[in-house]
């Protein structure tokens, strides 16, 4: 190794854990707020609520927009945008406030201003679905993709906030009590049709008229409607929703997902057990289950969230599980081969050792054991050859 090259990588490792354990610790503490501590000569930071109101039936912020309702559907999502260039010696790290607008086909990040925490100006972008790669929601509440060869995240960031978030000397990133709703701007990249109903249904209840208070009647009073259900999103396995089919080639599997609440933290089972519960804020939590272990082909999964007016949401998929098969070891012995060495006079003890060592790529059948015992294969090569065609 050249002389420069062994001090670039020294370099890079000294860096860009640095850069990562940083990016970490914004995602994971949440932002303090002194109002009465002046920056510099300017005023105080204001101080606002950090916890948008959440609709209980649907778990949607007020400040996502629905756009072009009944003709082209758009949510928009207020968000903060970071990418970066991670595994090169050069870092390009930025980012940006915007609003992220989803479409059925298209996902596009509209940028309204440049944060002042990076030095390189950031910019929007606009891919379909199948472009972006790697989607998935992190352990600090970021939706993380891959697109043009760079990293992205996107927390859900209220505009309102962001002059805080620049303004503060106490800034550490997006709070944890606005980045628990990022798993909503996943539900809508997964279930787009939904989310739009789900707004939908937010606005009208909003539009509707205050009722008019009725007159006091003496008949008994009517009993309390049931309260609306929790909220359930998956983050793992990528794909999964209800009464959807993913694929998995690994077992056993880890169900994770957010659950979120009006009246506090639910109580989750999947197939039937307690699942762990995490507390994010008080009316959400992160849950997962127990490593589940998978049997060849569908094994359906039951996720069930009860509130403590036990009302339950419920929320059933299957994984179809296909076992990854083992490379064919090149050195493995066909049925000619074995005949070829008994009838060359090698001995049956010395192909029993060559079928353990190598195996076998073909799937033997009487016939050609018949063959192999007349070329002089004893019974212990028909059982060494019978245990490497099974895998064992």
């Amino acid at each position: 190794m050249k002389p420069w090259t062994a001090v670039a990588l020294l370099v890079a490792q000294l860096i860009i854990p640095g850069f990562r354990g940083d990016r970490r610790a914004w995602a994971q503490t949440p932002l303090q707020i002194h109002p009465a501590a002046p920056r510099g000569s300017g005023p105080a930071a204001p101080s606002v609520p950090f916890f948008p109101s959440v609709t209980p039936a649907t778990g949607i912020p007020d400040d996502v927009q629905l756009v072009g309702a009944d003709t082209d559907p758009t949510l928009r999502f207020p968000v903060c945008h970071t990418s970066w260039n991670g595994g090169t010696l050069i870092f390009h790290f930025k980012t940006s406030y915007g609003w992220l607008e989803v479409r059925r086909g298209t996902v596009r990040y509209v940028k309204v201003r440049q944060s002042a925490r990076t030095k390189e100006e950031d910019a929007g972008f606009e891919f379909t679905r199948a472009e972006a790669t790697g989607l998935r929601i992190d352990e600090y509440s970021e939706l993380e993709f891959r697109y043009q060869k760079l990293r992205h995240y996107l927390q859900y960031a209220p505009a309102t906030h962001w002059d805080v978030w620049e303004t503060s000397d106490a800034y550490q990133g997006v709070p944890v009590e606005d980045r628990i709703h990022t798993p909503v701007v996943m539900r809508a990249l997964q279930d787009f049709d939904g989310v739009v109903a789900d707004v939908k249904r937010k606005q009208q209840v909003a539009a509707a008229p205050p009722p008019v208070p009725a007159e006091p009647k003496s008949e008994p009073s009517q009993p309390k409607p049931e309260a609306a259900p929790p909220t359930i999103v998956l983050t793992v396995p990528s794909g999964a929703g209800e009464n959807r089919t993913v694929e998995v080639n690994e077992s056993p599997l880890t169900v994770r997902g957010v659950a979120i609440d009006s009246s506090g933290l639910p109580t989750i089972t999947i197939n039937g057990a307690p699942a762990a519960l995490r507390p994010q804020t008080a009316q959400a939590a992160e849950f997962w289950s127990d490593p589940l272990a998978l049997q060849p082909g569908d094994n359906p999964v039951e996720i069930v969230a009860t509130n403590s007016g036990q009302s339950k949401a419920t929320c059933r998929f299957v994984v179809h599980f296909t076992r990854k098969e083992a490379p064919a070891n090149p050195r493995a012995l066909s049925r000619d081969e074995i005949i070829s060495l008994l009838s060359g006079g090698v001995d049956s003890g010395r192909v029993v050792g060559l079928v353990k060592e190598r195996g076998v790529k073909f799937s033997p059948t009487p016939q050609d054991f018949d063959a192999i015992r007349a070329a002089g294969g004893k019974e212990d090569l028909v059982q060494a050859i019978q245990a490497a065609a099974a895998g064992k």
